[in-house]
C-alpha cells in the first residue's frame, strides 16, 4: 500500500512539473530569440530570412554590409549560393511580405533554367 501511495505521489509530481518545465523552457527561448533579435540590430551581418532544408540545414538571406547573399548553411559548413544584384535586392525588399524565400528561389531557379536553355 505505501508503495502504492510512492508511486501515485510520484506520477502526480511529474504531471504537474512536466507542463512548468516546458513552460520555463518556452519563456526562455521567447526572450533570448527577443534579446538576440534587438542584439542582431544595426550590425553589419544579419540574417534577414532563413528556411530551414533539413533539421541540419537551411538556406538563408545574409546581409553583410551593402551586399545581399543566399547562402547555404549546415552543420559543418557554409556556402555562398548567390550574390543578390540591386535589382533582386529591390524585389527581395519591396515582395518581403508577399512571397517567402523558398517561392523566391524557385523563382530564380526557373529564370535559371530558362536562361540556361536559350544559351545551349
Amino acid at each position: 500500500m505505501l508503495q502504492d501511495t510512492d508511486m501515485l505521489w510520484s506520477t502526480l509530481k511529474l504531471i504537474l512539473a512536466l507542463p512548468v518545465v516546458i513552460l520555463l523552457a518556452y519563456i526562455s527561448l521567447r526572450l533570448t530569440n527577443q534579446y538576440l533579435t534587438k542584439h542582431n540590430q544595426g550590425k553589419n551581418i544579419q540574417v534577414l530570412e532563413r528556411t530551414p532544408i533539413n533539421n541540419k540545414a537551411s538556406i538563408c538571406v545574409v546581409r553583410i554590409g551593402e551586399e545581399f547573399m543566399v547562402m547555404g548553411i549546415s552543420e559543418n559548413s557554409f556556402e555562398v549560393i548567390k550574390t543578390l544584384d540591386q535589382d533582386e535586392v529591390k524585389d527581395y525588399v519591396n515582395s518581403n511580405t508577399n512571397i517567402n524565400l523558398a517561392e523566391a528561389f524557385n523563382i530564380n531557379i526557373n529564370k535559371f533554367k530558362k536562361g540556361k536553355s536559350k544559351h545551349e
